[in-house]
């Protein structure tokens, strides 16, 4: 049987935007401030991103929506989120707890002080950033908003959510 081999097969990456922003409210409600302010709709997905490590699991919710204007999907996620243990404790009695311990969690690490994560999946070239960020500052839940240096994320396969 031939084996046959693939050599210098490099992976496009797809460009995109990535914005932080900093604020105390729960995702659904960021979702809900941004469709007044920026009159578009985020809607939650039907799939969170899952993210399983050795110590605990994460769902995070995802909320999606696509602007047709610019022809770009925007997903908004929450950086910081619970996430169940996946430790085993140990009963020591009958009146201990056995339920799962929930832990704070962090999506993408390098940025462990940001609240909620904006995708864009466009190139920035191409997109009103400025503008954007002006209108997110606008919003009086939210502390701070700025763009984020993608190359500075290890895990990059965190942020796929299709």
């Amino acid at each position: 049987m031939a084996v046959h081999k693939l050599t210098d097969w490099e992976l496009e990456e797809e460009p995109f935007i990535l914005i932080a922003i900093h604020s105390t409210i729960e995702p659904y409600r960021m979702a809900y401030l941004i469709n007044k302010f920026l009159q578009i709709s985020f809607a939650r997905t039907s799939v969170d991103q899952d993210i399983i490590e050795p110590s605990y699991t994460a769902n995070y919710p995802v909320y999606k929506h696509f602007d047709k204007e610019q022809n770009a999907p925007y997903y908004l996620i929450p950086n910081k989120y619970w996430g169940v243990s996946n430790e085993k404790s140990v009963s020591l009695s009958l009146f201990d707890p056995t339920d799962a311990t929930q832990v704070k969690t962090v999506l993408i690490k390098e940025y462990g002080t940001v609240d909620f994560l904006l995708k864009i999946e466009k190139e920035e070239d191409f997109f009103p950033l400025k503008k954007l960020i002006n209108t997110l500052g606008e919003i009086p839940q939210v502390i701070s908003v700025y763009p984020v240096d993608t190359f500075k994320i290890k895990q990059q396969d965190y942020l796929i959510f299709e």
